[in-house]
């Protein structure tokens, strides 16, 4: 209800209005009232009104002098005006505070509700579009972290160009960087990840388990850092230390590696490899750390696969120390971020550089299968994270592994992707599933919670900010009907699983799906399952009736 504050200092026009205005039809309420311009100064203030109708001509103090003191104060009430004295002077200086409206006393009762349906049109508007204004901002502050996370990670991978010039959140960040030394450690899953319990039983779930227990070993030691997931098996923590507080020394690291490692195994079973990067005093030189961690990794791995020899260290197996991993960590997000988005030619890009940097180092079928194999992890993972699964793009015949065996060059190794990721960007199921999935399991979910409830799709357009029309095309063409008859449809079952269950009357149950006219449910019932709701019953007592007997 908006509230309304009368000042007059005619007993005859206050008991008037507060007689002729129709206040519940308009959404309003009468709050308060006062007979001169210094009484209501002090009422406007105190119960701050959305709208004021006042005089102009008052003891004490005038409506205009009245108006401009609560104008000082910052209320930005409307305000109309309603006097005897129509004078241009008055009008001037009315229309310099900014009044809704000036009205000549005698007014008519249609010409004050007219113009207050019209300040209350303008209220309503204004409210709404306060209302989307804060929707806007909370929108914005639940994508503000998601905005940081992924500048950090490109930061980290060496793919971003915008270390100036940035958004305020972004540069109280880097503020506070420029006071810090920072170090990267990684962390790499291997094949017990598949194996996991908690891996298979979801993945947001294992993420958001893990991504906890990380965390907790790190605070311990560190008051700053950045979880960032580079794809499905390997994570980043971007550690950032004060350097008024000393430098973090690697035994500390070890602590937190071990604290990591420990957790991990204990609560998921997971085996994991934990590698640092150098100390950085500039933060723009993340990136180098990162790479010096995947390197302390590629070490580790080395040193305990007993890979530390002559033999190994040949000129053709040399890649598995300096391959797709480490000299092409931006080319990894580049490609996550192609596929999430179908941008085929980006995607193609980075296969177009990973060739480039293989071709002169003799085929390695063990390299291709390593290179081929992390490439598809990355997709996999990536439209997996926008509610994709990979598998669905492909026939049941598709072996990945089996085509990688196949080939011969790296020439083919090339092709064999960039064909791969056509597929992928030109599937249907972009604009089905990648466009419209979440959407209508939101619109379908709506429908659902509110099945008693008068639903249209212009209200769930209106939940959801889309047009009605181009929701109800989408919805018939992922659902395969219309909204009209899934939401009959839906209705429909429910009400026979209420009458067979028996615990409610047909009015009850008419209710509970939406019918306000128990009639007209009748009707409905009887158009989509061929009986009433009473033969329903009526059957069910029958076949109840005949097992009794039967069972004599």
């Amino acid at each position: 209800m908006w509230k309304v504050v009368i000042v007059d200092d005619d007993d005859k026009v206050l008991r008037g209005m507060r007689n002729i205005i129709p206040w519940e039809e308009l959404s309003c309420e009468w709050v308060g009232e006062a007979r001169n311009g210094e009484e209501g100064h002090h009422v406007i203030m105190d119960l701050e009104p959305d709208l004021v109708i006042t005089d102009i001509y008052m003891p004490v103090m005038n409506g205009l002098e009245m108006i401009e003191q609560v104008r000082a104060s910052g209320l930005e009430t409307r305000v109309i005006i309603l006097s005897g004295y129509n004078e241009f002077e008055y009008a001037r200086q009315a229309m310099r505070l900014s009044i809704d409206d000036y009205l000549s006393k005698p007014a008519s009762p249609d010409t004050i509700k007219d113009v207050l349906i019209s300040c209350v049109d303008s209220l309503e508007k204004e409210a709404v579009k306060q209302m989307e204004v804060s929707e806007l901002r909370e929108r914005v502050a639940l994508y503000e972290p998601l905005v940081e996370k992924e500048w950090v990670k490109a930061v980290i991978t060496g793919t971003t160009t915008h270390l100036t010039n940035l958004p305020l959140t972004l540069d109280q960040l880097t503020r506070r960087w420029s006071q810090q030394q920072h170090v990267i450690m990684t962390i790499s899953y291997d094949q017990s990840l598949e194996a996991s319990s908690l891996y298979k039983s979801g993945w947001y779930l294992f993420r958001f388990a893990t991504e906890n227990v990380i965390n907790d070993s790190v605070n311990k030691y560190i008051d700053d850092s950045h979880y960032i997931e580079l794809h499905s098996h390997q994570t980043a923590l971007c550690l950032h230390i004060n350097q008024t507080k000393g430098k973090v020394n690697d035994e500390l690291l070890n602590h937190i590696k071990h604290d990591i490692v420990t957790k991990l195994d204990t609560y998921f079973k997971l085996k994991v490899r934990v590698g640092f990067g150098c100390f950085k005093n500039e933060w723009a030189d993340m990136a180098i750390s990162l790479k010096e961690a995947l390197l302390d990794i590629d070490q580790e791995v080395q040193e305990v696969t007993g890979l530390y020899n002559e033999f190994m260290f040949n000129e053709e197996t040399k890649l598995n120390s300096n391959g797709l991993w480490l000299d092409s960590i931006e080319n990894i997000h580049r490609l996550s971020e192609a596929i999430r988005y179908a941008d085929k030619a980006s995607a193609q890009h980075v296969i177009q550089a990973t060739y480039f940097f293989y071709k002169d180092h003799p085929f390695n079928m063990s390299e291709v299968m390593r290179a081929g194999i992390e490439m598809w992890t990355i997709m996999t993972y990536s439209l997996y994270d926008i509610g994709i699964k990979i598998d669905e793009m492909f026939s049941d015949t598709f072996d990945f592994h089996s085509g990688l065996t196949k080939l011969s060059h790296w020439k083919e190794f090339k092709n064999y992707m960039n064909d791969l990721i056509s597929h992928i960007c030109d599937h249907q199921q972009w604009d089905e599933n990648l466009k419209h999935r979440q959407l209508i399991e939101q619109m379908l979910d709506y429908i659902h919670k509110n099945i008693s409830k008068n639903i249209t799709l212009q209200d769930i357009a209106n939940e959801l900010y889309i047009s009605r029309n181009y929701l109800g095309q989408i919805f018939k063409k992922v659902v395969g009907e219309s909204f009209k008859n899934y939401l009959t449809r839906v209705r429909m079952e429910k009400a026979k699983k209420m009458i067979q269950e028996g615990d409610h009357l047909i009015y009850e149950i008419s209710e509970k799906v939406g019918f306000i006219n128990p009639a007209y449910f009748t009707t409905t019932f009887k158009k989509y399952t061929g009986y009433t709701p009473t033969e329903l019953i009526n059957r069910k007592l029958m076949a109840a009736h005949e097992q009794t007997v039967q069972d004599a």
